[in-house]
């Protein structure tokens, strides 16, 4: 998630330059085709044209709805895990006194985060843009460990290495450990360590749990449906193809050279259009890790450092800072 104050030209930059230079390739040489060949006839009416552009303005927008719609959900639901988590710990120390006990449960409980974690942030096909720009800009700094080396590590770190050989082959390990925590309660209930009603409302913290598990599931293996997706980004690029045949007779009237003025505007106004675009497609997914993406690496800090510090431990991880002014 990207936390400037301000956007910096480089980033700018990044994500326009494509757009920027087809642009200036196709309005440079339909000037040089209307004022130098003298293809008058390349120059139409700027009516149909600017039809075009409201058009794909609305669309775009209802896009980027929709889009936003999706990262905001993905943030609510990792609000909902970090306060489930908080509050499930807290009942979990009042009713079990055991240090060791509380230790076990509650670390496999960051094991289900972390792993929840890696699980979202898999690559699918439909996840990123034919470009993947919003990517390659950040993977050059923090490249996203393989996944199976991923939760290897986590339960490495929680002394658990034998959780690792039995859920290594599970297709879901996140629905596997919370299974675990299930069971784990059903011990502690038959042992007579906690009552039925405290196990009652331990499970349902579970269930909440798993319902926002699913949810974030929902988001990533549910695309943005492909008709408003892909056909967005051919109407921005229609639009932005036939911008500088409607502009240059209007800037031909301005003297001898206006009609070079074609370019500079081609390229302002199919800059405001591409980047219209890119926001929706890039905040699609706010699973991928990326600098538009929810910070899930910090909330999954901020889990682990609240939970250590329910048990006593002192030994606690360090705050996730922005690199680059990107919060991963």
């Amino acid at each position: 998630m990207y936390v400037g104050k301000e956007f910096k030209f480089s980033l700018l930059w990044h994500f326009a330059r494509k757009n920027l230079f087809r642009t200036f390739l196709s309005s440079t040489a339909v000037c040089i085709l209307y004022e130098i060949v003298g293809w008058k006839w390349l120059g139409i009416s700027f009516i149909p044209i600017a039809t075009i552009g409201t058009a794909v303005a609305f669309y775009v927008g209802f896009k980027n709805n929709q889009a936003y719609d999706r990262l905001w959900e993905a943030r609510k639901l990792w609000g909902s895990i970090t306060n489930t988590s908080r509050s499930f710990a807290m009942m979990f120390i009042a009713v079990v006194p055991d240090k060791e006990i509380q230790r076990e449960f509650l670390y496999r409980h960051l094991s289900w985060v972390n792993i929840l974690r890696l699980q979202l942030r898999k690559t699918i096909p439909w996840a990123t843009s034919k470009d993947n720009l919003h990517q390659t800009f950040l993977s050059e700094k923090n490249e996203l460990e393989q996944f199976e080396a991923g939760v290897k590590k986590i339960f490495s770190d929680i002394g658990k290495m034998e959780y690792y050989e039995m859920m290594q082959s599970r297709s879901n390990i996140a629905n596997h450990i919370l299974k675990k925590q299930i069971h784990e309660l059903g011990r502690l209930k038959k042992a007579s360590i906690i009552d039925e009603y405290e196990h009652s409302d331990l499970v349902k913290q579970i269930v909440e749990l798993l319902n926002y598990q699913g949810g974030c599931e929902r988001i990533k293996s549910t695309p943005l449906y492909r008709q408003f997706s892909i056909f967005s980004r051919i109407f921005v690029m229609l639009f932005i193809f036939l911008l500088p045949f409607g502009l240059i007779n209007e800037m031909a009237k301005m003297g001898t050279y206006g009609v070079w003025l074609t370019v500079p505007f081609s390229l302002l106004i199919s800059w405001v259009f591409y980047t219209m675009e890119q926001i929706g497609e890039f905040s699609e997914n706010p699973f991928d890790n990326s600098i538009n993406d929810a910070p899930l690496n910090t909330i999954c800090r901020t889990i682990e450092t609240d939970i250590k510090e329910f048990v006593g431990d002192t030994d606690l991880p360090e705050k996730v800072v922005p690199i680059d002014d990107v919060l991963l």
